[in-house]
């Protein structure tokens, strides 16, 4: 048996801990820059504007739908039930809420 007490593990001085601390911080800042420069490059579409994969010599035009529904109501709803595909819905008017004066305190709001 040993009876000698065991040395205390030597701290860091503040001047250490600072630095690392530092450290850790510029690169948790700098990892998300690095990590997009290492990222693969999107592919480049040639000069001329064609799509990639396409023809040399044909272009890619977009396609742009116009969709235009006017609708004519040549009779007024008869029914105030309005039915779809799930079944009918019926529309009711709620009760009045009853009136209630409002205080704070012992003075009206």
């Amino acid at each position: 048996m040993n009876d000698t007490p065991r040395a205390k593990p030597k701290r860091a001085s503040r001047r250490v801990i600072r630095i690392w601390g530092w450290t850790a911080g510029a690169l948790s800042f700098l990892s998300p820059f690095v990590l997009f420069g290492l990222s693969p490059k999107p592919v480049q579409a040639s000069t001329n504007g064609a799509q990639a994969g396409a023809p040399a010599g044909r272009q890619h035009r977009p396609v742009v739908l116009v969709v235009t529904k006017k609708i004519i109501y040549t009779q007024a709803p008869t029914t105030s039930v309005t039915t779809s595909g799930s079944g009918p819905i019926t529309y009711v008017q709620a009760p009045a809420a009853p009136a209630v004066a409002a205080t704070c305190g012992t003075h009206p709001c």
